[in-house]
Parts: structure tokens; sequence; C-alpha cells
């Protein structure tokens, strides 16, 4: 307990205070000033009384540890007429001294004592107030300290670890076959790898200090202290390691091949998480059409973005495209053939297959085509490698073969497609104007709508816009 005291004084800066606090005889005084007394003759039981000897209270210092870096320390404060409560102690000044620790408590915090001396009607209101009771508090957590530290070394005597003079670690003790892993040691810091060569976990301390903070694969931060056993000694200690290896045991770190089997079920679960998240459709109920008008119905892939996982993790084996140009611009299908077979078949976007997918519950179809008046795109592209224009867009208005698309992945990206035109034609950020240009080059064939639209009439931005002009086109 002394020892978490003076981790506590070492730690606070020396401060200017209001008053100064003396103890000569059992005589407070404050800047030289008498304002009451205490007798703290019996360790850690304080009494105090006023001036003219009326007891006050009586003041217990106690303190329980739960491990050899946690502590729990508390007052628990009798009045003269036997009513107890439990207060945190807290230091508050820099003294060694705990009477005065305490008396500055009491006065700054609780304003029990002041330069007027104690204040028995401040007193009385103290004792008046339900507090929580700290010792059954703290009690519980030792137990439950002591319950985990329990666990923790059945744990090791399970595996019964044992640390070589060269670092390898065995399992079943010093005449263990088992190879589990290995320490090394460099720069003050023990680093603990498992047989695929994996960091389990590391722990970094300095030849002045006991404790030592230690960090796993897992992100968990911990500290452990053994005392003189834990100093650094600038060389490979095997007792260090030796404890360092317990701990992590302890704390359910198996060493072996475990690490691996752990990082691929997280990457698992994160590419669960990304594609939930996604724009794609993975294994979904749909049917396919291809240019010949025959239809595959079966279970749908079609690849939007690419999976946004831990930048720390492989991509690779779950985003089979990973060139730009190639999102968006195939799907697959797996179906039943005519002679009840499986099969997957491939399309691509720019043989102008139509596909219809259920996703969570609802019907979307998807139209694959080329577009104009996009240059700026086709640029990317082939700064990319990738020549072909044609992606999948999603239908979001037909009316009588004409239709406004939407592309996945892309807010407030519309293709406008016509039905005696091959192509379609993209609406995208650019400036207005330019874009009624363009279009209105398109739509030459429709006169009248195709003024309007160059004349500024239209705000292409706006989806109900598109979806006029889609039902004027149909009436010219």
């Amino acid at each position: 307990m002394k020892k978490i005291i003076l981790a506590l004084l070492i730690t606070i800066p020396l401060l200017s205070f209001g008053q100064k606090i003396k103890i000569k005889k059992g005589l407070i005084t404050f800047d030289k000033k008498e304002v009451a007394k205490v007798d703290d003759d019996v360790r850690n039981f304080y009494k105090f009384s006023t001036l003219s000897g009326e007891k006050a209270f009586d003041v217990e210092f106690k303190g329980m540890s739960a491990s050899n870096l946690e502590g729990f320390q508390w007052l628990e404060m009798t009045s003269a007429d036997g009513h107890k409560t439990e207060i945190p102690y807290e230091v508050l000044m820099t003294s060694f001294s705990v009477t005065k620790l305490i008396i500055k408590l009491l006065s700054d915090k609780y304003e029990l004592i002041s330069s007027d001396g104690i204040d028995m009607a401040k007193v009385s209101e103290f004792f008046a107030v339900e507090r929580e009771k700290l010792s059954d508090k703290y009690a519980k957590a030792v137990v439950s300290a002591k319950a985990d530290e329990a666990e923790r070394q059945k744990t090791v005597g399970r595996y019964n670890p044992f640390v070589k003079d060269d670092g390898t670690i065995l399992f079943g003790g010093s005449r263990g076959t088992k190879i589990a892993g290995r320490v090394t040691y460099s720069q003050n810091t023990y680093t603990v790898k498992d047989l695929d060569g994996i960091t389990i976990g590391t722990a970094k301390g300095c030849s002045t200090c006991t404790d030592v903070d230690a960090k796993t694969y897992t992100d968990e931060e911990f500290k452990f202290d053994y005392g003189s056993r834990t100093m650094m000694t600038g060389r490979f200690s095997r007792s260090f390691a030796q404890i360092f290896v317990e701990e992590l045991l302890g704390r359910g770190y198996q060493l072996q091949h475990e690490a691996k089997a752990y990082k691929a079920k997280l990457h698992k679960e994160r590419v669960k998480v990304a594609k939930e998240n996604s724009i794609n459709l993975y294994g979904v109920a749909g049917t396919v059409t291809d240019e010949d008008g025959e239809t595959y119905k079966g279970t749908v892939y079609a690849i939007f973005e690419k999976l946004e996982l831990d930048p720390s993790q492989q991509q690779s084996d779950y985003a089979e495209m990973n060139s730009i140009d190639k999102f968006g611009k195939f799907v697959s299908v797996k179906y039943m053939n005519d002679k009840n077979r499986p099969r997957t078949k491939k399309f691509s976007a720019r043989n102008n297959v139509k596909f219809c997918a259920d996703d969570e519950g609802v019907e979307k179809c998807f139209m694959g085509m080329k577009t104009k008046g996009n240059a700026l795109k086709k640029l990317s592209n082939a700064s990319n490698f990738g020549f072909d224009n044609s992606y999948f867009y999603e239908i979001i208005y037909e009316n009588k073969g004409h239709m406004v698309l939407s592309k996945p992945g892309e807010e407030d990206t519309y293709v406008l497609k016509f039905s005696d035109k091959k192509e379609g034609f993209m609406v995208d950020g650019r400036k207005n104007d330019k874009i009624s240009e363009k279009l209105a080059k398109y739509i030459f064939d429709c006169k009248s709508l195709a003024e309007d639209v160059e004349n500024g009439e239209f705000d292409l931005s706006n989806l109900d816009n598109l979806k006029l002009i889609v039902d004027e086109y149909c009436k010219s």
C-alpha cells in the first residue's frame, strides 16, 4: 500500500497552496493560525477535535490490494455519536505526511476544517449525506480480481510453459517437446512470436522501473509488475521472458497457430460487414437476359465497387477485379441447364445485357450500355488501360421503352436511354449548360424537345426533370 501512496505523490507536481498546514504536538495550524487538534498516535487512525477539546470525528485510513499494480484506498469517517460514512482517499497536495494529506482533503473538498477551525455544522451536514459503501465495492473488486488471477494461473498450469535460454517457448515444462513460439529481446522490448512468425505481444520497460507496458496483436494493452524481476537489464532475461509468456497465456493467448486462425476469422467478419455495407450483389436470386433474348434464372453476382476493408487487410481474394475499369461491367449467374446441371455464365455490359436481382426483398433491374456525354470518363478509363465505356446502370424510371437509369455507387449520376438509340446519354455533375448543349444534339431528331433543352428550360440535376424529358420524348 505504501508503494501506491508514493506513486501518487511522485506524479503530483509541486503547487503553490493558499494555506500552509503544520502539525506540532497534535495541534493543527493553517498559516501559523491554530485551527484544530488531531491525535495520530495510532497508525492509520486519526482523532480530530476542536481547539476546545470537543470531539469532532475520527478518520481511519483503509486500503486493500487487488494485484501488484491495482489497489484501493479510502477513509472511514466516524462522527462523535458513532455514525459512519466512507469517502475516497484523494491526494490534493505534495506531502509525505498522510495526516497532512487527510487534513487537506477534509479542508478543501469537504470544508470541514477552515482557518476558523472545525465547522461543526458542516460536520453534521457531512454525516447526514448517504454515500456508497466503498469497502463493499472494493472488496467485490478484489474478490473478482483474485478469481481472475486464479483462473489465469489455472490456464498457465494447463500449458505449463517453459522458456529456454535461446527464447524458444515449450509447452509441458522444461522437458516438454511441443514448441509454441519464441521470445526475442531488443531495445528494452520483449517480443513473443508464434509458430507462424506472427507477433503475439510486446512488452516494453526500462532499467529503472518495475512496471511493464504490454500490447497484443488484438490491441489489448495491460501492465504487469513483479518488482526487480521485471526491470530491463540490457540483455535477454529468461526469467522475464517466462513471466511475459505466462501473462499472455493467462490472458487467453495460446500461441502456436492461434493468431493466424484469429486473423482469418476477423478478416472473414470484416468481409461480411463490408459486403453488407456495399452496393454489390453477392449470390442473390435473379435473372439475366442476353442480347438474343435468352433468359437465365438463378443466383446473380454483380460487383459495382471494391470492398472497404481495413487497409492492413488483403482484399485481392475477395475483390477479384482490382482495376477501376472493371467494376460495374460484368454480371455472373449460376443456374441449372436443361439437363439440370449447375452452370455459371459471365456477361459483359457492352453486349446489351439486362439483369434483375432481388436486393433485400426489392427487385432491381439493370441494363448494360455505352454512354455518350462523358468524355472525361472515357479519358479516365483509358488512363487505367480500360477502353470499354460500357457499364450496368440501374433502371429507376421507364416509359414505353425510354428510361432514366442511375449508376450504382455514384450519387447524382444518371443516364437517359431512348429505345431508338443504341447508346445512353450520361448526366452527371458537370455544369448544366454544357450538358444541355450535348443532350440537345443527342436528341436532335426530337426538334421541339431539343430546343427546350438547349435553351436551358430543364435543370438536368433534377431527377423529375429527367423523367419529364423521357415522357416528352415519347410524345414526339
